[in-house]
């Protein structure tokens, strides 16, 4: 039955195709238009789009700019399509230089390719493939639709295809503009030179000349991928931005300001192209049929934040827009969220229970919230205490006797709700750790000839289709024993994956259900109607494209007022990372709109009171008072990226130094190294800076 209906569907790939060669050819034939011509063009009033007849690439005018968006600048590909023979030798091919290339203009505004009869690398023609793709421009805005229609692979077998190929490129210091790439929070990888400090700009320009300026990044995975479907170019004219369409699932190809020498390396040469900066979908085509399109929106004089808004459109048309105060009206405890200081307390679990140096007794927990509050005079804070239980995950569960039993976990909850804090143990259902004396397979997936999946992830081995039973199985005794407002869910979205995506949506809607104000690690914009915040969007260490780029709130530009952001667990500003000690976390998570984090064992905690006390004057009221507001905008004002602006819809306007010169900005004001200047709603202005010493014994 099953080979009956993949044949089934093979016919009807195949006749389709047929039948669009056909077209083709009787439309080039009784078209007005002469075959021999170079060149095939559509407009709107915004843009004109101009297809070359013989390769098949094209170019996009922006009218308004003026500006030309060309085609691939180093081997005049429309696209590269990687396949293997019957052998398995795999090649990487130009779709431009096809036997056959069919150029056909069609209606609504729009122009149908076909490429037929590859040339492989020996010469040979690798008969019967073929691609078809449409290009379409909106007619009444900015706005060209690429789409991959048809594939026929002949008996061959396809990978994956990156089309259109090398399209929208900066060329390197030639044109001063950007890459931008929403990863984590987003970044941008500006197209020339800047000024940095000589170490940094060794690597900087090393890593534009080898493989660490180029490689893949996955849609929706928020440890190394991209958390939202887009990315662009843009230059001082004008911009680009692609949209794709998500259920297709193509991965993001960048190549920032390399000159392709890695094309050339294992033969010796020396690459003849330019270092350029471009970013190219790539459509898996080994899977199974689904919708490859990617929607381009041209914006003259735009930059990262048009683009950003403009993605804000598509988020609230997909249903991932619940703003802040919307949860606010369903549940009064999200209004314990803003200005708040997120703490987590480290107790060895999940790794281990009990673990020796740093696990603490429930007596000690309720001293250290009581020291929050009493010493440090911390209004708002969402403790978050992990090591409560005597299992391991994913059972939660029970609350350990060793650290004092449930009464005094209870007793140290109930005295954080007396401060209005929120408290929440840390809890987890995707992972199992060989530690654990339980440790079972049983939990886990399988594939279809009964081998276990996820082998190598200890964060993701439970079976989605199983987690929401592990959650009702204890939480709710849970929260109605210690009376808890809050739950914070660990790992389980960090991703939007196909695979157990309907598992992981029930545990959403259920951990939803509770009226709770909920939490979990990194995030994914999908599960924003699910969750009152995210412990992530922050940057890891060793991420791709990190001496290439600057950190932009291209997330919250979008999403700000619809998900509370606080840093993260494995980079709290606690801690000195390639993110930055806590002077620039904290400038930053005010440019941003974020919430600090402060992570500790026990051990630790009489060391963090110094940058508690900062947090709390410094973050605490620029995050309270932006919390429910929009992120309008953010700049970079200074030739290094150092000094930036954000402005937000409360009227709450940040400028902040991230280096240590002093800089000018306009009207001949100047901003302290690691210096601030913050204008809040009311127009009152509170500047300063962190200064740094040392006392001697």
């Amino acid at each position: 039955m099953k080979n009956s209906k993949i044949l089934k569907s093979r016919l009807v790939l195949f006749l389709a195709l047929l039948s669009l060669t056909i077209t083709y050819g009787h439309t080039i034939a009784n078209s007005p238009i002469k075959q021999e011509s170079k060149e095939m063009s559509i407009e709107n009033e915004s843009l004109k789009l101009s297809v070359n007849a013989v390769t098949g690439c094209f170019t996009v005018l922006e009218k308004i700019s003026g500006h030309v968006w060309g085609s691939d600048p180093w081997e005049n590909a429309a696209g590269l399509l990687t396949l293997a023979n019957e052998q398995g030798k795999k090649e990487t091919i130009n779709l431009s230089k096809c036997k056959i290339v069919k150029v056909v203009q069609q209606p609504n505004n729009t122009i149908s390719i076909l490429f037929s009869e590859p040339v492989l690398e020996d010469g040979t023609i690798a008969s019967g493939v073929r691609i078809a793709t449409n290009l379409r421009l909106d007619k009444s805005s900015s706005k060209l639709e690429v789409e991959v229609m048809k594939q026929e692979s002949g008996k061959y077998t396809f990978s994956d295809l990156r089309y259109p190929a090398r399209q929208f490129a900066l060329k390197t210091d030639e044109e001063k503009g950007a890459g931008v790439i929403p990863q984590k929070q987003g970044i941008i990888c500006p197209s020339y030179i800047f000024p940095m400090n000589g170490g940094r700009f060794c690597k900087w320009d090393d890593a534009t000349y080898n493989g660490k300026s180029v490689g893949v990044l996955e849609l929706f995975n928020n440890g190394t991928g991209l958390t939202m479907p887009w990315w662009g170019t843009h230059n001082e004219k004008t911009a680009v931005m692609g949209i794709v369409d998500e259920a297709s699932r193509p991965e993001m190809f960048y190549n920032i300001n390399n000159n392709g020498q890695y094309l050339f390396n294992a033969e010796g040469k020396m690459s003849a192209y330019q270092r350029v900066l471009f970013l190219d979908p790539v459509w898996k085509l080994n899977k199974e049929e689904s919708k490859r399109q990617i929607t381009y929106h041209f914006i003259p004089k735009g930059n990262y934040v048009d683009m950003a808004k403009e993605y804000k459109k598509e988020a609230i048309k997909r249903g991932h827009f619940v703003t802040l105060k919307e949860k606010l009206a369903r549940n009064p405890n999200v209004d314990k969220l803003p200005g708040a200081i997120y703490f987590g307390v480290y107790g060895g679990y999940p790794h281990y229970v009990n673990m020796p140096g740093m696990a603490f007794t429930f007596d000690e927990l309720k001293n250290i919230i009581q020291t929050i509050h009493d010493d440090l005079k911390v209004d708002k804070a969402f403790v978050h205490a992990w090591g409560t239980f005597s299992n391991f995950v994913p059972h939660n569960f029970p609350i350990s006797e060793e650290l004092g039993g449930p009464k005094k976990l209870k007793a140290a909850v109930d005295l954080a709700k007396s401060y209005d804090y929120l408290y929440s143990s840390y809890h987890a259902y995707s992972p199992m750790l060989e530690n654990d004396p339980d440790f079972t397979t049983a939990l886990m997936g399988k594939d279809e000839k009964g081998k276990l999946k996820n082998t190598g992830s200890r964060w993701a081995r439970v079976n989605p289709k199983f987690q929401k039973g592990l959650a009702k199985m204890n939480l709710e005794k849970e929260i109605s024993y210690l009376g808890l407002e809050a739950d914070i869910s660990d790992i389980t979205f960090a991703a939007y994956r196909e695979d157990g995506k309907a598992g992981r949506l029930a545990l959403a809607k259920y951990l939803d259900s509770l009226n709770l104000v909920n939490g979990t690690e990194h995030g994914q914009e999908q599960w924003i109607p699910y969750f009152d915040m995210f412990e992530g969007m922050t940057y890891l260490e060793n991420r791709p494209l990190g001496q290439l780029s600057h950190h932009a709130p291209l997330f919250n530009l979008v999403y700000h007022e619809a998900i509370a952001n606080f840093g993260k667990i494995q980079d709290p500003d606690n801690e000195v990372t390639e993110n930055g000690d806590f002077r620039i976390k904290a400038l930053r998570s005010m440019l941003f709109g974020r919430g600090t984090t402060i992570f500790f064992a026990p051990y630790e905690f009489e060391g963090m009171a110094p940058l508690i006390a900062m947090a709390r004057d410094l973050v605490s009221p620029v995050h309270k008072e932006t919390f429910y507001a929009e992120l309008l905008s953010h700049e970079y004002l200074s030739a290094d990226f150092k000094v930036q602006r954000s402005r937000f819809s409360s009227g709450t306007e940040v400028i902040a130094n991230l280096g240590p010169v002093a800089q000018k900005i306009e009207n001949g004001i100047a901003i302290p190294g690691y210096g601030y200047r913050i204008t809040d709603k009311n127009g009152k202005l509170k500047s300063g800076h962190f200064v740094t010493g040392i006392q001697q014994d």
